[in-house]
């Protein structure tokens, strides 16, 4: 009997150390920055013994060869990126100093896997460069349209930050891409064609107006014309200034228009008429200045030069009915070798009022 208890104590006495050696292993998640899960698993030593990891089914997060002093808690984190799609479990397997070994496991639960915490993957942006030619003006253009949100930095450079749930292929959700590196490729311009003003005249030959485009332009003292492309450009043959040389003058003489020469044979006459107009109409007259080369016309007919002649009333009108007539005279050169000079027509005006009666004289009386 007394051998019987004694083995039972001896079999208690060694299997109760060994059901004792074990880990507790719990597990925590929690939203990773950035997208996915933390998790966070503990493991409770339960002997005063050291012991050491012999094996681990998630050796990212206790890696084998782990120890843990007596009755030591220990906490190791992993992150998860891709949602999981059954329970997480931790599976250990330790070896105690005092040779006893044992196997435990711990899990988590894949509804603690939250839908808000996960993340998807996408490549970031290619953002254009645009440099257009001349110095210090590359710069990014239009950002591709995606789950993401960019602001141009003051400096130039370019902030792209990734949505919820979406992270960038190297982990990031934010990245910032560095001002562009400007080529300083410069503007190529065809050098202008400047015309020449060349007045008829010797010496005179200039340069005219500078067409506008990206220079400046400086006539010199000797005539030439020296054109500086802006900064940024230069003319087609890489150089940034030119200089034209002084135009060549043709020597053109100018025009001379001959002064206006009369035929030797060609002489100028003055015309000249006068007339008297007196009461009644018996003693108007009219005379024409007797000249060579000269021809009066009085209703087309010719008339004598340098005599009175009797100015003409109108027929069949008397005094009361026309106050007054008209005779039109007209000087015209005799010929081609004569020419006219000032006046040439006469409108003379004759008044048709008649006389004053002269008085009465008495009879003689004899007295």
């Amino acid at each position: 009997m007394t051998l019987v208890v004694a083995l039972g104590f001896a079999i208690v006495g060694l299997a109760a150390p060994s059901s004792a050696h074990h880990n507790t292993i719990t597990g925590s998640v929690t939203c990773r920055t950035g997208g996915g899960w933390d998790v966070t698993w503990q493991v409770v030593n339960s002997e005063q013994r050291t012991e050491q990891i012999t094996a681990s089914n998630r050796p990212a997060a206790v890696p084998v060869g782990t120890t843990l002093t007596s009755w030591q808690t220990r906490s190791f984190t992993e992150s998860v990126t891709t949602k999981p799609t059954s329970t997480v479990t931790l599976t250990l397997s330790a070896r105690w100093s005092n040779g006893v070994t044992q196997t435990n496991s711990g899990s988590i639960p894949v509804a603690k896997f939250t839908d808000n915490c996960n993340t998807t993957k996408v490549v970031a942006p290619t953002v254009p460069v645009i440099d257009d030619c001349g110095p210090g003006n590359a710069r990014f253009g239009t950002v591709p349209s995606g789950p993401w949100t960019s602001v141009l930095n003051p400096n130039g450079s370019l902030t792209i930050t990734a949505n919820p749930g979406y992270v960038f292929t190297n982990g990031q959700t934010v990245i910032t891409y560095p001002r562009p590196t400007d080529s300083n490729q410069p503007c190529v311009a065809a050098a202008p064609q400047v015309p020449v003003v060349d007045d008829c005249g010797p010496g005179n030959a200039h340069y005219g107006a500078v067409p506008s485009g990206p220079w400046t332009s400086v006539l010199n003292p000797d005539g030439s014309l020296t054109i500086t492309a802006n900064p940024g450009h230069s003319f087609g043959n890489g150089q940034t200034v030119i200089t034209l040389p002084t135009p060549t003058d043709t020597q053109q003489p100018c025009p001379v228009s001959p002064p206006e020469v009369l035929p030797a044979e060609v002489r100028v006459v003055k015309a000249q008429a006068k007339h008297i107009d007196k009461c009644g109409r018996a003693s108007d007259l009219f005379k024409v200045s007797k000249r060579a080369g000269v021809v009066y016309k009085v209703n087309g007919k010719v008339v004598r030069q340098g005599v009175w002649l009797k100015a003409r009333t109108l027929k069949g009108l008397g005094a009361k009915v026309a106050r007054s007539y008209t005779v039109t005279v007209r000087a015209e050169s005799a010929d081609a070798t004569y020419r006219l000079r000032g006046k040439q027509v006469w409108r003379m005006t004759f008044s048709t009022k008649p006389c004053a009666k002269a008085p009465e004289i008495s009879p003689h009386t004899g007295s």
